[in-house]
């Protein structure tokens, strides 16, 4: 094709700037609400030092992960506008940075006819729409962005030495805005071994991506951002070991290669019953251990005539590891956003094949046509989806649509036909989204809420006796529990429930004025 480096990462990134460029229009939704809408410390922060020390999540959510980088990002929008487009705008140009770099990368690794197809087909995946078209998706931007920087500068160690301070920099940078730069050191070795340069040539550039790493945990410690984990298990994966969690995933891997593969029908929320987790030997065990032996397989063999199928394979598994729910539980089975770094070994790998195997037997002519079909397919796609991210409403149409049977989507409905006073669709929801997922407190608590509005004791106070047990720390379910005991005729436990709750929150003001009502009307003390 004639094309250089240079001019691949140019065009890569500005396609995927035009495919970007409609989710400007978009609000903030969802997770966007928590992180940056209502967070007084960013729009108006006291010191930089104040942003760099919080926690990602705010403290009445958990107060868990530091994502220091992106935070500050976004305490910078508020100083240069503040209006949800201009953050939408700025994730567009994260987006087309991090698909120009991936670019280059994809050109170093193989050639840059090999970096255009890569670059043009990551730039219209719409898989990428969540991490786009939601603000808090910009972790991933930024961090992919960061990711491909540290290994561009690792490849050019060998020449110059000097650039292994590029790879700590850009590495410090990418811990700073996600967890998943952890695999760089990784990645690092991967991208060596690939080129046929060897372990031991990875060593340099691998040791100073692992310093940046090293240097984000101890900073972490030292500053006590909150807690690093993700602050909870997803449901399902409450309970399980390592080697539990994995066979449990295994099935669950296939929705990444229907993600990454055949991305027509998308959706915000794969959740049980969405999916299904089980631990229990099914035919998803089967197909899921086929498919990746299958690509294994593939990979092994072509590791010499195709070296590039056999490294986009690796990559995926590097780069996907951190949300597996293997080694460490996280608190969602499977989320869109996440799969942004890996899908750049997808597409890696299929272009390698298909500039390998196709350029030997297909017209020029045929090949660029079939390029620009998949390429025009997937912008129309990505384009169409990411309105769905514009507000919250249009959020929750959408999931009705696209993930009717997860917990959180009957959760959400069940709620809705309360509110609207059909109450027997509510409960009959709400009962099955507590089905879905026993161990969340959520949809328990909404359930006996309703339940306390309609004097209906004995229920309400079997929701929030199964919701303190789950989650001893749920405050809500503490302030309701006393009186609904009492209000039932269960005087004794009442009492119990009264005293539980004083000692655990004796700071509450709510729970001190409930517990004490209960203790004041004649239960034992």
């Amino acid at each position: 094709m004639g094309v250089t480096a240079r001019q691949a990462a140019l065009v890569a990134g500005l396609l995927a700037a035009v495919v970007a460029a409609p989710s400007i229009r978009n609000g903030f939704a969802a997770d966007d609400r928590w992180i940056i809408a209502e967070r007084p410390l960013l729009q108006h922060p006291p010191s930089l030092g104040a942003v760099l020390k919080e926690p990602y999540w705010p403290v009445g959510f958990g107060g868990s992960l530091w994502r220091p980088v992106v935070l500050a990002s976004y305490a910078l929008d508020y100083q240069l506008g503040g209006s949800p487009h201009w953050f939408h705008a700025v994730n567009v140009f994260w987006a087309a940075v991090a698909t120009a770099l991936l670019t280059l990368l994809a050109c170093r690794l193989a050639d840059p006819t090999t970096g255009l197809v890569t670059g043009l087909l990551f730039a219209v995946h719409p898989v990428h729409v969540e991490a786009i078209a939601n603000v808090v998706g910009r972790a991933e931007l930024m961090a992919a962005a960061a990711y491909a920087a540290a290994l561009l500068c690792a490849l050019s160690v060998e020449r110059r030495p000097a650039y292994a301070i590029g790879v700590a920099l850009a590495a410090a940078f990418a811990i700073g805005c996600k967890e998943l730069a952890a695999t760089l050191p990784a990645a690092v070795v991967l991208i060596y071994v690939g080129r046929g340069a060897g372990v031991r040539a990875a060593l340099r550039p691998a040791a100073a991506a692992l310093l940046s790493i090293v240097g984000y945990y101890v900073a972490h410690g030292s500053v006590g951002a909150g807690i690093l984990g993700a602050g909870g298990t997803a449901p399902g994966l409450e309970g399980l070991g390592l080697l539990q969690r994995a066979w449990a995933m295994l099935p669950l891997t296939l929705e990444w290669w229907r993600l990454l593969l055949v991305p027509i029908h998308l959706a915000s929320d794969y959740s049980p019953a969405e999916l299904i987790l089980t631990t229990r030997f099914t035919l998803g065990h089967v197909v899921g251990a086929l498919v990746w032996v299958g690509a294994g397989g593939a990979a092994w063999r072509w590791r010499r005539t195709l070296p590039g199928a056999a490294l986009g394979l690796a990559w995926m598994i590097i780069t996907v590891s951190p949300v597996a729910n293997i080694v460490v539980p996280t608190e969602l089975l499977v989320a869109e956003r996440t799969l942004y770094l890996p899908s750049f070994g997808l597409v890696f790998g299929l272009a390698s094949l298909g500039v390998g195997w196709v350029a030997s037997s297909w017209p020029v002519r045929w090949r660029v046509v079939l390029a620009a079909l998949i390429v025009v397919l997937g912008a129309g796609r990505s384009i169409a989806r990411e309105g769905v991210w514009r507000d919250d409403e249009t959020l929750f149409q959408a999931a009705k649509r696209d993930a009717p049977r997860s917990y959180r989507t009957l959760w959400m409905v069940g709620k809705d036909e309360f509110q609207a006073g059909r109450w027997g669709s509510g409960e009959r929801l709400l009962r099955e989204a507590i089905d879905a997922a026993p161990a969340v407190v959520g949809p328990r608590f909404d359930l006996a809420r309703f339940y306390w509005d309609a004097k209906l004791w004995k229920p309400a106070a079997e929701q929030l006796t199964a919701a303190t047990a789950i989650d001893s720390a749920f405050v809500p379910a503490w302030r309701l529990l006393p009186g609904a005991l009492l209000a039932e005729g269960d005087t004794v436990r009442a009492g119990n429930a009264a005293r539980s709750a004083l000692r655990l929150f004796p700071d509450d003001p709510d729970i001190r004025t409930s517990a004490t009502a209960v203790l004041s009307a004649g239960h034992p003390r």
